[in-house]
This record gives C-alpha cells, sequence and structure tokens, in this order.
C-alpha cells in the first residue's frame, strides 16, 4: 500500500522555487514572501505571518524573476486557497497578462 504523502494527487505539476514575491491587499496593505513552489495554476508562498489574511481573499501578485529588469515581473491577480499558519499561503491565480503568463510559462518550465 502506497503512502498519501509519497503520492502527486496534483493535476498540474509544481516547480520548486525561491523567488521573491509581493502580494497586495487593496491599496494599503503590502506583504512580502518567498515562493516556495509554483504551477501554471498555483504557488506556495512562504511567510512569517498571515494577519488579515482570509481564505477567498483576493490579493495583487507581483514575483520577480531577475533583480536586473522590470520587464522579468510575472504579475497579476490570485485569490487565498490555503492558510497554514507559521508557514504561509497557497495562492490561485485568477487573472494575468498575456506577457506575465508567457513569463510564468518560462518559470514554470
Amino acid at each position: 500500500m502506497m503512502s498519501y504523502s509519497s503520492v502527486n494527487h496534483r493535476r498540474v505539476p509544481r516547480t520548486l522555487s525561491h523567488l521573491p514575491i509581493q502580494l497586495s491587499f487593496g491599496s494599503q496593505i503590502m506583504v512580502q514572501g518567498q515562493l516556495k513552489d509554483i504551477s501554471l495554476k498555483s504557488a506556495f508562498v512562504c511567510m512569517k505571518g498571515n494577519i488579515y489574511m482570509q481564505p477567498h481573499d483576493e490579493v495583487s501578485f507581483a514575483i520577480q524573476r531577475s533583480l536586473d529588469s522590470a520587464e522579468a515581473l510575472v504579475e497579476g491577480w490570485a485569490r487565498i486557497s490555503r492558510i497554514a499558519d507559521g508557514e504561509g499561503i497557497a495562492i490561485y491565480f485568477t487573472q494575468m497578462d498575456n506577457d506575465s503568463l508567457s513569463r510564468l510559462k518560462e518559470l514554470v518550465g
């Protein structure tokens, strides 16, 4: 019998990543985090605190793929799908422009 932890139940494979990500809640609150993993549909963001966040909250995000170029940003909108206390949050992407989608595809490989 195979244990649950050894089976990948995800439909979309994830790529490990440690890039910085910025989440914005409205126009007032910005939170910095670091990606743990990412796919074409979602990501897990490591962060120290998750104050003001609830599942299903909508956030804007910006992933900095390169410190050298603003054109390297992957940005758009996402919803919080899960909060892991002390670890971070899982988000699923809801909207991004074609340029950001192309950059995300490059990032995920």
